[in-house]
């Protein structure tokens, strides 16, 4: 299954190959009709003519609907009318491809010499303009079903299955906090700094959480702050009202040994001191994750 991210690269290349067959139809559409100027055979020129309208419709085709397919990449929310303009095109593309499928089948079989060869032709001429139309289209159907992954995003030294590193940290209270006491407990660990967005965004979440379970005694959490003093969390803390433990971390010498870059990143490590759970950034499918999981890690016997 793609990733959001490589739906999104496919239906970019998809988009790039519309726009540039869409740029040659036109291109030959306009210089079939100058060709057909100075053809004096009526017959010849009918003929000429005909194609030149064809490489239009093409073209008009490939430009309507482009917007259709962009509609996806752009709109996190369906309306009924998204919908519409989106299945609309595919209504129309979608029978063409399979028509030009079935009469190119149908010429193999029946057909032979020059009107086989003829029909194979008009068959391929059909299933390449039709899926390149479909291409943008069924792209946007892989974003819309593609499963998304946060975990180990770029400048991730620690993953999933990974034994997390010891270290040795103070609260801005002055509490240590060691790795070597929290063996067999479940840690909650997060990394986020005070002038980040999605942390601001995160860190709420955080005390809801540190809320529910905070009265369980095999559970902790500590909130360091990446790059941060203590007189900055501190106040930081005392700012948002946060109750849960937060620590300063101005040299990265902690966060340093989990990731080299970007944040927020949040950890979930089991009473064993191993990693099940990570991901990077701001999203309240995560937060869904780590409650869920954090009360299956609470449930387990030491």
């Amino acid at each position: 299954m793609l990733t959001p991210q490589q739906a999104f690269r496919v239906f970019g290349y998809a988009n790039c190959v519309m726009m540039l067959a869409a740029l040659v139809a036109g291109a030959i559409a306009i210089g079939l009709g100058v060709c057909a100027i100075f053809i004096r055979d009526k017959h010849r020129r009918s003929r000429i003519l005909r194609r030149a309208v064809a490489s239009c419709l093409v073209f008009m085709l490939f430009f309507g609907t482009l917007p259709s397919a962009t509609i996806v990449a752009v709109n996190d929310q369906w309306t009924a009318l998204l919908i519409i303009l989106f299945t609309l095109p595919m209504v129309v593309l979608a029978p063409g491809f399979l028509v030009s499928v079935v009469y190119g089948w149908r010429a193999l079989l029946w057909k032979a010499g020059a009107d086989r060869r003829q029909a194979v032709l008009k068959s391929c001429l059909g299933v390449v303009v039709f899926g390149i139309g479909l291409g943008p289209h069924t792209a946007a159907m892989l974003m819309i079903t593609a499963t998304e992954d946060h975990s180990s995003y770029a400048g991730t030294l620690i993953h999933i299955g990974d034994r997390a590193p010891n270290f040795e940290i103070a609260t801005v209270e002055g509490t240590p906090f060691r790795t070597v006491d929290v063996r067999g407990r479940v840690v909650v660990l997060s990394f986020f700094a005070t002038w980040c967005g999605p942390c601001q965004k995160e860190l709420p979440h955080l005390q809801t959480l540190w809320e529910e379970f905070r009265g369980n005694g095999d559970f902790r959490m500590l909130v360091v702050g990446r790059g941060e003093s203590d007189q900055v969390v501190k106040a930081f803390r005392q700012q948002h009202r946060f109750t849960f433990p937060m620590a300063a971390d101005p040299q990265r010498s902690v966060s340093g040994n989990f990731a080299s870059q970007y944040i927020p990143r949040t950890y979930l490590i089991s009473r064993e001191g191993i990693v099940v759970h990570e991901w990077t950034g701001y999203y309240e499918t995560e937060i869904a994750k780590l409650r869920k999981l954090l009360r299956k890690e609470l449930a387990k016997n030491d």
